[in-house]
């Protein structure tokens, strides 16, 4: 019977030392934290840093050649997404690169250099933004003359372009014809609004010859028709604006003096002599 006894009592004490075996202590939700615990929960979080420390190490080492250029490429993608964004806002024309209106290619282009002015666009960036508005066969145009100039757009400069573009759409044969068109330019039959309208168009095409205001003034004067040349010019207008509005008040007078005379018919005209104003406008007519 002794024997009994001893073997149930080892059997709990048996229990009491597998209570502290790590297999039982995970098994039991409520058991609490140790010290032991928590040395190896860091352990293996300092093991665990450890491993993703060397595996990006041993990439950085693998990719040293290329970190340079793959730092660098994030970086100008975002300048020229700028430059690209702020050009945008500005809300410039496409270009389809059509060759039967050469003033609208020069206002094309004239309005594209604005916006590059205004946005205070770097140089390097210029070609870019203009070669984000061709279209159709000015985009055509563009792929064989990027190829011809090294196939870089960002090593192509703005006066490349220029000079790339002058000579498809605007060649100097062009631009000679079109300043002599504006040196010679009269009013004619042309209202005053018209005349105006062609004095502004081809004035592009000769900006030398107009530089300062007073000279755009004298050779707006010298295109008007002589029955208003005379009348403006007494005035002495100081620029193009002034001498516009001179001889559309005179136009609007002459009209209003004429349509007087026509009402009263043709045997009151006869018995009444025109104003001296009248007779002032069409003395050189």
């Amino acid at each position: 019977m002794t024997p009994r006894r001893s073997a149930r009592r080892g059997d709990q004490g048996g229990r009491g030392v597998g209570c502290n075996q790590p297999a039982e202590q995970v098994a039991n939700p409520v058991a609490p934290i140790t010290h032991a615990d928590l040395t190896q929960l860091e352990q293996r979080f300092n093991d665990t840093v450890t491993e993703v420390l060397a595996r990006h190490q041993l990439a950085q080492a693998a990719l040293a050649q290329g970190q340079t250029a793959q730092q660098d490429l994030p970086d100008q993608l975002s300048v020229e997404a700028k430059h690209l964004r702020d050009f945008r806002i500005y809300d410039p024309q496409t270009f389809n690169g059509s060759l039967e209106d050469p003033i609208s290619t020069k206002l094309w282009l004239s309005s594209v250099e604005t916006i590059f002015r205004f946005m205070r666009c770097p140089d390097d960036q210029k070609v870019q933004c203009a070669v984000f508005l061709l279209r159709e066969r000015a985009a055509i145009w563009w792929q064989s003359v990027e190829r011809m100039l090294g196939g870089n757009v960002n090593q192509i400069t703005w006066d490349q372009f220029k000079e790339s573009f002058y000579a498809k759409f605007l060649p100097s044969s062009l631009r000679d014809a079109k300043r002599q068109e504006f040196i010679n330019l009269k009013q004619g039959q042309m209202t005053v609004e018209e005349y105006d309208y062609e004095f502004d168009m081809l004035s592009l095409f000769a900006p030398e010859l107009v530089e300062t205001e007073a000279a755009r003034a004298k050779m707006f004067v010298w295109g008007l028709r002589k029955d208003l040349q005379g009348f403006v010019r007494a005035f002495k207008p100081a620029t193009q604006t002034e001498a516009l509005y001179l001889a559309l008040d005179l136009s609007v007078q002459k009209d209003d003096d004429l349509l007087k005379v026509s009402r009263k018919g043709p045997f009151l005209g006869q018995k009444r002599r025109l104003s001296r104003s009248l007779l002032m406008f069409h003395r050189e007519t």
